[in-house]
């Protein structure tokens, strides 16, 4: 078996055209979503198999992941419609699919009597697969949950666009600063999101949430600085961006 890097902090062995991954108490939840997402014609996600001493087992995303630095290709604009429209996608098959009332998520705080959709909220190109220089897969769905259009679309813009700092662009893998602005255009515009007066300040909230629950868990604290520079950032070019 290969240890595959990349994702979250979760161990992934590829087993032939399988991974195994660990396990949590969200895992039935993502299962049930995954499945729906296939038996709906959604072939952008992995699909799960089986559950093999206390691993799940699903079918490998065959492809090249978003690895930082990123290469040229995948900081392109067409790969920035690509997920939007992938994103849109799974949003859309997510809303014929029924929540068990004993579902479990990883994040804290959700609520299931008040949402549109079914979240991925980490969809970044690290989570994502790529074929032929176009995004075509997105994996890891641990992190998904019941929630909004906009707040899962606020942490895609921000990871895509990307809205961050100058360092953060580079460390990404620009060569040129990208126009923060015309990609967020048309991430929005291939999304189909038409209602965006509130996406940067969500985009906002959304990071101050990730850092709250960073210090509540204890986990990636050494990630926290670069967050608050990023809002820092946005906050200060609220006003364009918007």
């Amino acid at each position: 078996m290969q240890e595959l890097k990349g994702g979250n902090s979760n161990q992934v062995l590829r087993d032939g055209n399988t991974v195994l991954r660990k396990m949590g108490k969200w895992s039935p939840f993502v299962h049930q979503f995954l499945n729906h997402l296939y038996d709906n014609g959604f072939d952008a996600a992995p699909r799960f198999i089986e559950i093999v001493d206390n691993r799940e087992r699903l079918t490998y995303l065959k492809g090249e992941v978003g690895h930082y630095p990123l290469r040229d290709y995948m900081l392109t604009e067409q790969v920035v419609i690509d997920a939007a429209k992938l994103l849109r996608r799974l949003h859309d098959i997510s809303l014929s699919f029924e929540i068990a009332p004993d579902a479990a998520f990883m994040l804290p705080d959700v609520s299931i009597t008040d949402y549109e959709v079914i979240g991925h909220n980490d969809f970044a190109p690290y989570n994502c697969v790529f074929q032929d220089e176009r995004l075509v897969g997105v994996f890891d769905f641990d992190t998904a949950s019941p929630t909004n259009r906009l707040w899962d679309i606020s942490y895609a813009v921000y990871r895509f666009c990307p809205l961050a700092t100058d360092k953060y662009c580079r460390d990404m893998g620009f060569r040129v600063l990208p126009n923060r602005k015309y990609r967020l255009d048309l991430f929005c515009d291939a999304y189909g999101l038409i209602e965006r007066d509130s996406l940067i300040s969500t985009v906002i909230t959304r990071l101050k949430s990730l850092i709250s629950y960073m210090q509540s868990t204890g986990s990636n604290l050494d990630h926290i600085a670069g967050y608050q520079r990023d809002i820092a950032y946005i906050q200060q070019n609220q006003e364009f961006l918007s």
